[in-house]
């Protein structure tokens, strides 16, 4: 009986998984908590680690310059969330911005959005890298409107609040979604150099000593 247990969390925590579609699995034992990464008062880092903001409907938004951990840190916590039984979704912004563009032409829009509201969880990777059309702007506010104060979202940008008009082309459509984020929500900042660099110049500094 407990084989049987334990096989059926493991198919269920694979089946959540699978559904949340996670770009690349990563997990907080590879995650390294910098100096350079600002917590606020508002949150613990056991808090973050074990996903309970989303219990107070309350958001996480990670922001700052590009390979510092914030795609990382977004995903592992998501993914802890799954493995505790929990319905997670991961898109990038752009991503789920031509996926609700291209619902709404084929007439699916509506079927898309009530398979959101059933998750409990929802990761909005990389805000910032792509303007995004108007049309598409305008649903994807619909689907941050709709998330208010009923569930929680992990946002994780290299711009600025205050740069944001430029991704979403509207000061008023841009001030409107982040007055509904920031309401319930912790905000990180992470600084210092990219990991991805740092990575890529260590390896070539050892295979420079290698030869």
């Amino acid at each position: 009986m407990d084989i049987e247990v334990r096989e059926r969390e493991a198919n269920r925590t694979a089946r959540l998984t699978k559904q949340a579609d996670f770009r690349v699995i990563k997990t907080l034992d590879t995650f390294v908590w910098k100096q350079t990464i600002e917590i606020p008062s508002t949150i613990t880092r056991e808090e973050i680690e074990t996903a309970s903001f989303v219990k107070e409907k309350e958001n996480l938004v990670l922001m700052g310059v590009q390979g510092t951990g914030k795609t990382h840190l977004a995903t592992a916590v998501a993914l802890k969330f799954c493995e505790n039984g929990h319905r997670v979704r991961f898109f990038t912004a752009a991503g789920l911005a031509n996926i609700l563009q291209e619902k709404h032409q084929r007439g699916t829009l509506t079927s898309f959005m009530n398979s959101l509201r059933r998750v409990e969880l929802l990761v909005l990777d990389e805000i910032g890298f792509i303007t995004i059309h108007k049309e598409a702007s305008e649903l994807l506010f619909q689907i941050i409107s709709d998330c208010y104060e009923q569930k929680s979202l992990i946002i994780t940008s290299n711009l600025e609040f205050s740069q944001w008009n430029t991704v979403f082309g509207s000061d008023k459509l841009a001030a409107a979604m982040i007055d509904r984020l920031i309401h319930h929500s912790h905000i990180l900042v992470f600084s210092g150099p990219s990991h991805r660099l740092e990575e890529s110049m260590q390896r070539q500094r050892k295979g420079g000593a290698a030869q």
